[in-house]
């Protein structure tokens, strides 16, 4: 007579692979979206199915025994394998659907992302987006995690189970409101910014350390007077006239904006970006598609030939003809 299989769901699955993933019942409880009473019961239901326990429960943390770590390699395995076949029958009238998490730098996530997720909805409507919004840290961590299907973030110190799909490098620029003394530059000189005050994103964020570090090399002190996380935050503030601001080209406000002056940096100051994703873990059809929309808005929004140069030029000239004397 054939041995019995033990009648293992999903969720049975899924809570045993996020609780070895995490090694925390309240990380992978949320993780999951589920209750930390109703993980336990899970995972006991399986433990008792399966005959064997497959953590030891510590006072704060949780461990795999002999018999989980050679269980959970074929949980994954099988939930893997489930998730490509799902797709695959999702996909075969031509239409994607299901769910996209991304995990992405907040400056990216300010204009570029948008125009993306517009253009993408309107190609696969049954396709939904989660955006989790963050500093480089959270965005590592959402990968690394499992929490994000991919991360569109640093591609610098990462763990060794993060792969890059592709890489490029983005120039940062300075911004500053319509009339101040700089403008008239078409390249500053990070040294002169020694006594402005500057509008900046917190010391932890990958920007800000990128910042600093050119600052430091240059042997300049800049002077972070005010401290936002928020994009939207810093280009309200420098057309305030509160400040100056350092941001990635991606970031940088319309070109039809008078508010502001946008203005090369010497030394340049530029950084690594990339999408991230576990190296076990291939991108979806889904994330797939999305990315081949996304790609060449970044790109576009990346050169600093018409993104950059080319809008602080057209500002200035708008400034000109404003302040030119008009003829009687």
């Amino acid at each position: 007579m054939a041995q019995a299989i033990p009648d293992l769901g999903v969720k049975h699955l899924r809570a045993v692979v996020a609780l070895a993933r995490f090694g925390s019942f309240i990380a992978a409880a949320s993780f999951l979206g589920i209750s930390q009473p109703g993980l336990s019961r899970i995972i006991q239901q399986a433990e008792a199915l399966l005959g064997v326990k497959l953590f030891a429960r510590g006072t704060r943390s949780v461990s795999q025994t002999a018999a989980g770590r050679e269980f959970i390699p074929a949980a994954e395995r099988l939930l893997g394998e489930l998730l490509q076949q799902t797709t695959k029958l999702r996909t075969r009238d031509g239409e994607l659907r299901g769910q996209i998490i991304i995990a992405c730098l907040m400056s990216i996530s300010h204009l570029v992302l948008p125009a993306a997720l517009v253009a993408f909805r309107k190609r696969h409507p049954k396709t939904y987006i989660h955006i989790r919004e963050g500093l480089h840290s959270s965005v590592h961590e959402d990968v690394r995690g499992g929490v994000a299907d991919f991360g569109i973030g640093n591609a610098t110190g990462l763990h060794h189970d993060i792969a890059v799909d592709w890489l490029t490098k983005e120039t940062c620029y300075l911004i500053l409101p319509r009339k101040h003394r700089l403008g008239s530059r078409s390249t500053v000189l990070l040294k002169e910014l020694t006594d402005e005050p500057m509008i900046s994103m917190p010391t932890d964020s990958g920007l800000r350390r990128a910042i600093d570090v050119a600052a430091s090399t240059a042997g300049v002190t800049l002077s972070h007077s005010i401290i936002t996380n928020q994009f939207a935050s810093i280009l309200d503030f420098v057309s305030s006239g509160l400040g100056v601001s350092i941001v990635p080209a991606a970031a940088l406000p319309p070109a039809e904006d008078r508010s502001f002056v946008v203005r090369s940096l010497r030394p340049a100051i530029t950084r690594e970006i990339g999408v991230l994703h576990l190296a076990e873990r291939p991108l979806s059809p889904a994330s797939e598609a999305f990315l081949g929309i996304f790609r060449p808005m970044f790109f576009a929004a990346t050169e600093s030939g018409k993104r950059s140069k080319g809008a602080g030029r057209a500002r200035q000239r708008a400034t000109d003809r404003r302040s030119a004397p008009r003829s009687a």
